[in-house]
């Protein structure tokens, strides 16, 4: 089997299946190209023995303003999915190295029905509050930081620039290496003062 079933939940529509690869490669590349970038996990919930929905979704979604998507279910209605998000089936002990695993096609139907049913769909005009504007560097320890990132303008000629990566997301390599460059815009930490500890 080359391909495995996900769940998709693009911004506007019903949840539907999404078929992504089963090669990790190619499937870190597909999932950046559904999310708009690099990405970030949490697990839902747990499905059997060792094995855990997760959601997908890009971290770079509130700098990058995009859409307001759903509403996560009850107590945490106040939290929003902005842009597109993606569900896949993972091993606990071993999701890292191997992946995402396929999601059969009838339990992907009942998890259709659940997501439909338990995130509501947003309007689209919907704005991040602050405290999820606001994202912490070093947790739980003597460095943790918190900071927002900032759009700024190019740090010089975007030809003459050099950069760290390829893809979607890749470091201005000036000597700081402090700007992100995400398809075209420009994105700096700005770091925040100790009393915004309290906002997360």
């Amino acid at each position: 089997m080359s391909t495995l079933n996900a769940i998709i939940m693009e911004v506007g529509k019903d949840p539907a299946v999404y078929k992504l690869s089963t090669a990790i490669d190619k499937q870190l590349e597909e999932m950046a190209v559904v999310l708009g970038g690099n990405f970030t996990s949490s697990r839902l919930f747990k499905v059997g023995e060792d094995l855990s929905l997760h959601i997908f979704i890009n971290d770079m979604a509130i700098p990058l303003q995009l859409t307001a998507n759903r509403r996560f279910p009850e107590p945490d209605q106040d939290e929003i999915i902005f842009g597109n998000a993606l569900f896949l089936l993972i091993d606990d002990v071993n999701g890292d190295e191997e992946g995402a695993l396929d999601i059969p096609d009838q339990i992907c139907e009942v998890f259709i029905s659940k997501l439909k049913e338990s995130f509501a769909p947003c309007s689209g005009d919907e704005k991040p509050n602050l405290e999820a504007e606001i994202f912490v560097e070093n947790p739980g320890t003597n460095e943790e930081r918190r900071f927002k990132w900032e759009e700024v303008q190019a740090p010089g000629k975007e030809k003459e620039l050099k950069f760290i990566g390829q893809g979607y997301v890749r470091i201005v390599d000036d000597g700081i290496c402090d700007i992100l460059e995400i398809r075209g815009r420009y994105f700096k930490q700005k770091y925040l003062k100790e009393s915004n500890k309290n906002l997360q």
